[in-house]
């Protein structure tokens, strides 16, 4: 009886799925070989997985694990869990400048954010947890993709067309590549009232312990409050805020990615 029950396909997604383990971009000949599974078997578990929203495929054909895979397994432990790490200084940036703290991470094509705390300002924008937001129009979204492969890069916005959400939103390709320069350049990026009107923001990159970026850290408040004037300081604050937490993620200074690697 008990023979009867084992489902064998689960068994091979699982064997596909854990010759993940250790590595963040594979081929599909390279799953095959760690597998040693077909080929044609390998592709039809990874069409099924990159449809439910749990592996990526690149334009050049590798695929990765995604953030929502992670999530099944429930809230992390307290020490390793990134909200609850950036917390603090979330709520160090929320008294310091009393606008609102969002933190956000990649998933699929999208900013996701996790944590928010919210402007005592009677004036403020209305985020909250679980909401979601395109990248090419949101300082977070610049951050994360920063530094990105090119061809990823290209990717996401292919799959997630370049939408007008003001007159300021970038919606040319060449346009936002050369803003993404700017980000790693500069090591934050601003959303000069991209993606909505009256709105600005600025976000710093939260590195691991590989120098590559998980998250992202954001102070977003009316444009009338949050002036360009204003911009070297709160970026000073939140790079200060995004590598203490990049410390704890196991972050060590000098693996940074973001202005000493090349993403063409």
């Amino acid at each position: 009886m008990a023979a009867n029950n084992y489902i064998a396909v689960i068994q091979r997604t699982m064997l596909v799925l854990e010759a993940f383990r250790g590595q963040r971009n594979l081929r599909l000949a390279d799953l095959a070989a760690r597998t040693r599974m077909v080929k044609s078997s390998v592709f039809r578990i990874l069409f099924t997985l990159e449809r439910l929203g749990y592996v990526e495929k690149s334009v050049d054909g590798r695929y990765a694990i995604s953030s929502r895979l992670a999530r099944l397994a429930g809230p992390l432990r307290p020490e390793s869990d990134l909200a609850a790490q950036a917390g603090p200084f979330m709520a160090g940036l929320l008294h310091r400048f009393q606008e609102t703290v969002n933190l956000g991470v990649l998933e699929g094509d999208e900013v996701l954010y996790i944590r928010v705390m919210e402007s005592p300002q009677v004036f403020r924008l209305a985020a909250h947890a679980g909401m979601r937001s395109p990248v090419h129009s949101t300082a977070l979204g610049k951050c994360l993709v920063s530094c990105l492969p090119r061809a990823q890069v290209e990717s996401i916005l292919k799959r997630r067309p370049m939408e007008a959400f003001t007159p300021r939103t970038i919606r040319v390709r060449s346009a936002f590549l050369q803003e993404l320069s700017r980000v790693r350049a500069q090591g934050y990026a601003v959303d000069n009232e991209e993606d909505s009107r009256g709105i600005r923001c600025l976000a710093a990159p939260i590195l691991d312990g590989e120098g590559s970026v998980v998250a992202a850290l954001s102070i977003s408040a009316p444009a009338v409050r949050l002036q360009p004037e204003k911009d070297r300081e709160v970026a000073a604050a939140l790079k200060e805020a995004c590598a203490q937490i990049s410390t704890l993620r196991g972050y060590v200074a000098g693996a940074s990615r973001m202005a000493s690697r090349s993403r063409e």
